[in-house]
């Protein structure tokens, strides 16, 4: 692979997106096509979209929350108001230069509006139009309030996480939103194919649901062929179907984990001899509990750092627990550059955040107008200049 130049455009150079989406699963997908380069318009209700008032701890940067930085670099902020007949006659021209335009409303929403796939194909049959949803456009969910930690309850995704007598346990980050984001990121490019083969644009849906599920095909294959629900362990084994000595272990001075591996070769290592009755994949499933606890006594003999140099020489599958603090320290991210300052707004500031995880051989991933002030791009908008051709 070849260094970037950093003036070569993203990818999507070119693909302009019309971006009405709120809150996370949308912003994710318009801010992953904006990093490869597509001119991203997003448009927001007057004083902002609701993430601008939100987030984690309610943490702010330079007057913005944490949390809609998080997934707004590379976008123009518009100010608009759908009741407006001169916002919407605007609306309408940026529709008919649009590639892509990308909502995150409840079904019906943008059809009252006059802004539904129907209307905007009818003025721009090359238009790709891609929505997101709780649970998708029809059934007897479709109306119901759609969020992350509702449909990570109702696929059975919190029975897969913890111990045995644990309550069911909610992911640490918005799972469902940021896996259906990247769904409707791939589902928008496939259409960008489709369209290159036959001039046509098409509508595109994903929900929440539907995503949610799918991250588990794994799991849901298992018990949809055979009918046996996966039991969570005693111990903090992890993932319910894994075998030992897989688990998350105390060290003198932290915690490490242990991921597939066979026993009788790591008490090998170990220097731990009853692991060797452990010698089929049968016999390490049913003793993870066992396993996991009389190994536990022995990492706590040594510090994080020692287990994992001795382990990591024989290619046993460990890694430190780190936590946040320890990311910024890390060699690995510090080589892949994973941690960005971009601008926000317009006064010169930057604010520290993940990069793009994209690399390319012949194209640029990189912050290039940063997050917008709401509204910021107003004047543009007004004045008809946004995407003059």
């Amino acid at each position: 692979m070849t260094d970037q130049a950093d003036d070569a455009p993203g990818p999507l150079a070119g693909i302009r997106v019309l971006d009405f989406t709120a809150l996370l699963q949308g912003p994710l997908a318009t801010q992953i096509l904006a990093d490869l380069g597509a001119d991203v318009v997003k448009l927001e209700k007057q004083n902002g979209e609701w993430m601008r008032q939100w987030g984690i701890f309610m943490a702010r940067t330079h007057g913005e929350t944490d949390a809609f930085l998080a997934f707004n670099r590379n976008k123009r902020s518009v100010e608009v108001d759908l009741r407006d007949a001169q916002d919407l006659e605007r609306i309408l021209e940026l529709v008919d230069k649009a590639d892509v335009v990308v909502e995150n409303f409840r079904p019906g929403v943008m059809d009252r509006a006059g802004l539904g796939y129907d209307a905007l194909h009818e003025r721009n049959p090359r238009l790709i139009y891609a929505a997101s949803s709780g649970y998708g456009r029809t059934g007897p969910y479709a109306k119901r309030p759609g969020q992350d930690y509702l449909v990570q309850a109702l696929t059975g995704a919190m029975w897969l996480t913890g111990r045995r007598d644990d309550p069911p346990f909610l992911f640490g980050a918005a799972i469902a939103d940021q896996f259906t984001g990247l769904h409707l990121v791939i589902g928008i490019l496939a259409a960008l194919q489709h369209r290159n083969q036959t001039g046509q644009g098409q509508r595109i849906d994903v929900d929440l649901l539907s995503c949610m599920l799918a991250i588990q095909q794994q799991e849901l294959t298992v018990f949809f062929n055979h009918g046996r629900p996966l039991e969570r362990p005693v111990e903090n084994v992890g993932h319910p179907g894994i075998t030992a000595p897989c688990g998350v272990y105390r060290t003198a001075d932290g915690y490490m984990i242990l991921a597939m591996f066979p026993c009788p070769a790591l008490g090998q290592i170990l220097g731990v001899e009853w692991l060797a009755q452990y010698d089929t994949n049968e016999k390490m499933f049913e003793a993870r509990d066992t396993v996991h606890r009389k190994l536990s006594a022995h990492f706590e003999a040594q510090a994080t750092a020692y287990w994992i140099d001795l382990l990591s020489a024989h290619d046993v599958w460990c890694a430190p627990v780190q936590r946040h603090a320890d990311l910024e320290s890390d060699p690995q991210v510090a080589h892949k550059k994973l941690i960005w300052e971009v601008p926000c707004g317009d006064s010169g500031a930057t604010y520290r955040t993940v990069g793009s995880p994209f690399s390319f051989s012949a194209s640029t991933v990189k912050a290039r107008r940063g997050v917008p002030r709401s509204g910021q791009h107003n004047e543009e908008f007004r004045q008809r200049t946004i995407w003059r051709d």
